[in-house]
């Protein structure tokens, strides 16, 4: 789960990896770039790698979720696919 602020910095995690970085978004179109970084042992990774950069663009569905390409920085041939879904929870 990533928690995207007003302020355009974006940070989560999940079992095994925590996220941090930017965002920004005009209009439909959505651009990201962030970290990865392992925080516990487990599995290799997507790319097999304990630290990598990923950057993502793509544009808002419906407004409540976006569909993402992109890819690592250290493995740029191959291909990243996102879809981000908006969670609303209780304030």
């Amino acid at each position: 789960m990533v928690e995207f602020s007003p302020d355009g910095t974006l940070a989560g995690g999940d079992d095994t990896f925590a996220y941090a970085g930017h965002w920004t978004q005009e209009g439909e179109h959505f651009k990201a770039s962030l970290s990865a970084r392992r925080v516990t042992p487990g599995p290799p990774g997507v790319f097999g790698l304990d630290e990598i950069d990923i950057v993502v663009s793509g544009r808002s569905i419906d407004g409540s979720s976006t569909s993402c390409t992109g890819f690592a920085k250290q493995a740029p041939g191959l291909k990243l696919e996102v879809e981000l879904v908006r969670i609303v929870g209780d304030a």
